[in-house]
């Protein structure tokens, strides 16, 4: 059939695919319906945790006899949210109280009815999105259709025995993206990717070309070897993101639960249509286990791939010119700049820079032969990165280098081939189908939208020089080696624009590859703008142009041969101050990578000038001396001259930099690993994870725990003096074992007397809590000797154990308190000492299941891993936290209400003791607390309920409640 033929046919193909495309993404799918029933079948009702995520269920009903609130005369007939954690906006829970003799059941601080608490009736509750129901004996005393179902924590009652009859609750959780395709989606789907598939084949065979894309085959040499070492090399060695974790616990979840959802926080909303990369690393960790080093080979693999497809986009690009050694070898430097620091994530971002890297190919390909059919499956390759992440949206700007390509072939076209282009290219962009709708409903997805929107701060495109300020700053965020590619690009650009609108260099092979890169890596820098979010993380996304770009300016100078001496002078200096200005950033590599690291005092982070002594240096010679970089421009001159060729001092300063960063990047994590010896560090266990069952810091860490003994009264009553009581403090909870606590209100003391212990006891566990910032003193006598204890130093928002080891053996201790400090930095609340011994953190941890959280998770692959499944956020016996002064982080999202956290309910119901772990064998220059080991304690028995999955079928075009309002936690919109 010739090409004037195919136009019908493509122009079919095309219509049917899309029509195909859009009525899989409307099809229904199947969703869970999970219906949790209080009490248990034949049992009374019993108090228990219910953490619902998100909080609020889909439907509420509720039970609640008078009977029961006669029996109980004051106090809860039911509670659904503990009274510490209610609040009317941000935490409506609903309540059956009594209080002097009246029965009154509201919903946050909404009144529904009171009654006399007399036995002889029932109220009914029934809440849905429609609003809240009161019936009593088939009458509706209330129906308020502005309230809604109520948050759920728990279901809690003060009534005991055979009173509690007839108290009962059913509802249905939200699960709403716990769903699968029906078998009328999964038919569309399959007979769209067939179609598309037709579609691209005819294509591509249609619109052909009429020149070959390679006048020189791309043949394996040094360089891909090179390549090929240190990336598999830099699996083991390379740096921990902040977000690795993250998203290798939505993958991990998703192999339990068939849907990546956020796992941290926004309730666990779906992240499709961006969840690409996470179902590879899904199914990759389901294979391999989900230790950081098994992951790595994900972004190893797309690294290499990216490698390649560049290799052949410069040979498509730049001829014969671009398979030369030389040429290659410069390339290859370009790439390891880019993917040392950003390409080794688990991040989405080495997806779409292997995506982009394809499509730059093919746009490479069809602008060489004019064959405009390479496009469609460019338009395709696209798509599949631009459902990695928004800031993917990097792969498709190398189309639009193609649109004089599509303006001549649309211009020297039929009608019907203009129809079939325009159908054609609807079609492959109809790929967004199966990627990001495949098990979700188109309606769900906008919901998923419109919850990131509503809880997620997001950058506007006129405030991308946050982007920049971020990549500037004294933090992580603005360590040297994220610096280095990104400014070293920019300047290129920058450069390379100058040398565009000269006209000079233009010309030849790798002059046109240049214009091409630069267009693209400008376009690039331009989508990552209009991106949603501002972190330095995000500029790997343009990694694949900025790599063709860097490479290209390597091979040939950032500035054109012959160009005026002015010009070169200027360009030299601009590169010599950017090369500054990257050196100048610390070697900082949070969290855990920073271990053992070169340069300076790692401790000391809090001012700027200590940041600043992080730079990396040789003894006294900081790389971001301006002079330095003025004596390597100088040295090319000399060099030039005494071999008689052109100056290149700008070539010479962009090489060095560029190449040196690479060497120092290898150096710095080579050496910080050795250092580190005999401590952890990233390096040693991937290496332990990938050879053998590596269980990462479960390995590393010893964690003080209680003895199996406890410490039996004091010998004789303490001596309390000044404003030392006995008991907990009013806001604190209690205890095992006797408590003391002081208060602000002035000085006090404390002798607790002796208590027995073991004997050959060497370790204590003495529990603390308040603001130990200054002023106490606590100190533990053994018949050895007395030892002081290291306070904590800081403000305790619950209590802590801490390690106490005594000079000797003992069998029995006296505590001695001393608060001398009156003022409202001073109270502390301590609790009996308890022998304590060691034991390795895996054998602590044992198979309970644990909260790792999103910033260490992949440093525990073999705990039980927690996940939000049927609406409801498994219950951990562990809380596992990360150090390197990155607490917070823990708390600022899974924990978080306003945010969405989706463990907010366990925060509610539980309080967390942390016990004290160090690494073992000692760190060798590990600066701050490795991680912290939690046991968490609840209020309730965690499984009173009886829980049923059914399933329900939704259409694409049917949308839940809403998520994404104020009235659901507080919280305003951010978006």
């Amino acid at each position: 059939m010739s090409p004037a033929r195919r136009g019908p046919l493509l122009l079919l193909l095309g219509v049917v695919t899309c029509l195909l495309g859009l009525a899989a993404a409307l099809a229904p799918v199947d969703a869970e319906d999970p219906v949790v029933t209080w009490p248990r079948a034949g049992q009374a009702p019993t108090s228990t945790v219910l953490p619902l995520a998100p909080y609020r269920p889909l439907e509420f009903s509720a039970t609640v006899p008078c009977a029961a609130a006669a029996a109980l005369g004051e106090g809860d007939v039911l509670r659904t949210m503990p009274a510490a954690q209610e609040n009317p906006v941000t935490a409506p829970g609903f309540v059956a109280s009594v209080s002097g003799g009246t029965l009154t059941l509201r919903t946050g601080d909404r009144v529904l009815a009171t009654a006399p608490a007399a036995s002889g009736c029932v109220f009914e509750v029934t809440a849905a999105d429609g609003g809240t129901v009161l019936t009593r004996g088939g009458a509706i005393p209330a129906e308020r259709l502005d309230i809604a179902p109520p948050q759920v924590a728990e279901l809690a009652t003060d009534v005991a025995g055979p009173a509690a009859a007839g108290l009962a609750v059913t509802l249905h959780t939200d699960a709403r993206y716990a769903s699968s395709p029906s078998p009328l989606k999964v038919a569309l789907l399959v007979a769209h990717l067939l179609a598309l598939a037709a579609t691209l084949a005819v294509v591509v065979r249609t619109w052909t070309g009429t020149r070959r894309v390679f006048d020189a085959p791309v043949r394996p040499g040094a360089a891909d070897l090179v390549v090929l070492v240190v990336s598999c090399a830099w699996a083991v060695l390379g740096p921990l993101n902040i977000d690795d974790s993250w998203y290798a616990l939505m993958a991990r979840q998703g192999a339990q639960t068939g849907t990546i959802g956020n796992a941290i926080y926004q309730f666990d909303v779906t992240e499709a249509p961006f969840a690409t990369s996470q179902y590879l690393l899904q199914w990759w960790g389901s294979l391999v286990g989900w230790g950081l080093g098994p992951l790595r080979v994900v972004p190893v693999v797309l690294g290499l791939l990216t490698w390649v497809l560049l290799r052949y986009t410069l040979a498509a690009l730049a001829g014969r010119v671009g398979v030369r050694p030389g040429v290659v070898a410069v390339l290859a430097v370009a790439h390891l700049a880019w993917f040392l620091p950003y390409g080794i994530s688990l991040r989405p971002e080495p997806a779409g820079t292997a995506a982009a890297a394809g499509v730059l190919l093919l746009v490479a390909a069809a602008c060489r032969t004019g064959a405009v059919g390479l496009l469609a499956p460019a338009v395709v390759v696209a798509v599949v990165g631009m459902t990695t992440a928004p800031t993917a949206l990097v792969a498709a700007m190398p189309l639009l280098l193609a649109l004089p390509l599509v303006w001549w072939h649309l211009v020297h076209a039929r009608w019907a081939t203009r129809l079939a282009t325009a159908a054609v290219a609807f079609a492959a962009a109809s790929a967004v189908v199966p990627l990001g709708l495949a098990d979700q409903t188109l309606a769900d997805v906008r919901e998923s939208v419109a919850v990131h929107r509503w809880y997620y701060f997001q950058y506007q495109w006129y405030s991308e020089f946050v982007h920049y300020a971020n990549l500037l700053g004294p933090d992580d965020q603005g360590t040297w080696g994220r610096r280095l590619p990104v400014l070293l690009t920019v300047a290129v650009l920058a450069l390379g624009a100058v040398r565009l609108a000269a006209r000079r260099g233009t010309g030849g092979p790798l002059g046109r590859a240049l214009g091409f890169a630069l267009a693209a890596t400008a376009l690039g820098l331009v989508a990552v703008a209009v991106s949603p979010t501002k972190w330095v993380n995000h500029f790997g996304a343009v990694a694949a142009p900025a790599t063709l770009l860097l490479g290209i300016a390597l091979a040939r100078g950032p500035l054109p041969r012959h160009a005026p001496v002015r010009l070169v002078g200027v360009g030299t200096v601009v590169l010599g101050v950017v090369a500054a200005v990257v050196y100048a950033g610390p070697n900082l590599w949070r969290p855990f990578s920073d271990w053992g690291q070169p340069f300076g005092n790692h401790s000391v982070l809090d001012a700027p000038i200590h940041q600043q002594v992080l730079a990396p240096h040789l003894g006294p010679l900081y790389l971001r001396s301006p002079l330095l970089w003025l004596l390597v421009a100088a040295a090319a001159l000399w060099w030039a001259r005494r071999r008689g060729r052109a100056p290149r001092p700008d070539r010479a300063v962009l090489r060095v930099a560029t190449a040196g960063g690479v060497a120092l990047m290898l150096a710095v994590f080579s050496v910080a690993p050795v250092q580190q010896a005999p401590g952890a560090s990233v390096a040693s266990m991937n290496l332990a994870m990938l050879t053998g069952d590596g269980c990462g810091l479960a390995d590393a860490l010893t964690v003080t725990v209680p003895d199996d003994a406890t410490s039996p009264p004091p010998s004789a009553p303490p001596r309390l003096t000044g404003v030392m009581r006995e008991g907990p403090p009013p806001d604190r909870s209690s205890i095992p074992g006797p408590v003391w606590h002081t208060d602000d209100a002035g000085t006090g003391a404390l002798d607790a007397g002796w208590f027995a212990v073991p004997a050959g006891t060497t370790r204590l566990l003495l529990p603390l809590t308040g603001d130990l910032r200054s002023g106490q003193s606590v100190r533990i006598d053994t018949g050895a000797g007395a030892v002081t204890v290291d306070l904590p130093g800081e403000k305790l928002g619950d209590w802590r154990d801490v390690a106490v080891a005594l000079p000797g053996p003992a069998d029995r201790v006296r505590l001695v308190v001393d608060d001398r400090t009156d003022g409202p930095d001073s109270w502390l609340a301590v609790g009996a000492p308890l022998p304590a011994r060691e034991l390795p953190a895996r054998t602590v941890l044992g198979d309970a299941p644990v909260f790792a959280d999103q910033a260490s998770a992949v440093l525990w692959p073999c705990q039980d891993q927690i996940a939000v499944r049927h609406g409801i956020a498994q219950a951990p016996q562990w809380r596992l936290r990360t150090g390197d002064r990155l607490e917070g982080a823990t708390e600022s999202t899974a924990f978080f209400p306003a945010n969405g956290g989706t463990l907010a309910g366990i925060d509610r119901t539980a309080t967390f003791d942390e016990l004290p772990s160090r690494l073992d064998p000692p760190a060798g220059r590990a600066m701050f607390a490795p991680a912290h080991v939690e046991r968490v304690r609840y209020e309730h028995p965690t499984d009173g309920y009886d829980l049923t999955v059914g399933s329900q079928r939704r259409w694409g075009w049917e949308r839940l409640p809403t998520l994404a309002t104020r009235d659901y936690t507080g919280r305003d919109f951010l978006g």
